[in-house]
């Protein structure tokens, strides 16, 4: 199914978060070559009750993480143009190098980190303000981060 989807590319990841049985989140990424060089083109969806306790990071690093072993030098995301939690998230940790709108949707292009690179961001789950993450969201993280390797 992901080959038809890709078009038949070898380099695609799809990966699932999972909670006591429950998928709560999503990803998938594919690899192309274009005017940007070697990219990975990424989609993250999590479950609304989910959203902002570290889901959607654990499966981005995941993801990115493997592209750049692959060799990707950009990441590429299409995002609603109104998702500003998911656009600052990007913004704050890659440089963008070319975004641009089309209709409700953002499409970002932002250069991975290289071998060498000093001082990247940890990506990390937004942390609601004034609040510290629970336990159980902690806990919840590190099983996501279970499911995701």
């Amino acid at each position: 199914m992901l080959r038809i989807l890709t078009g038949g590319a070898g380099c695609t990841d799809a990966l699932v978060a999972v909670e006591n049985g429950v998928i709560i989140g999503h990803a998938m990424a594919s690899d192309a070559t274009g005017r940007d060089g070697h990219r990975t083109e990424i989609g993250v969806v999590v479950a609304d009750g989910r959203r902002g306790m570290g889901v959607g990071s654990a499966l981005m690093r995941c993801l990115i993480s493997r592209a750049q072993a692959r060799g990707a030098t950009t990441l590429v995301m299409e995002v609603l143009a109104e998702n500003r939690q998911v656009i600052t998230m990007i913004t704050d940790h890659w440089p963008v190098t070319y975004q641009d709108q089309s209709g409700a949707y953002l499409t970002i292009h932002a250069r991975l980190p290289q071998p060498g690179d000093r001082e990247w961001p940890e990506l990390q789950a937004p942390r609601p303000a004034g609040a510290e993450r629970s336990r159980a969201a902690e806990e919840l993280l590190g099983e996501q981060l279970a499911s995701v390797r």
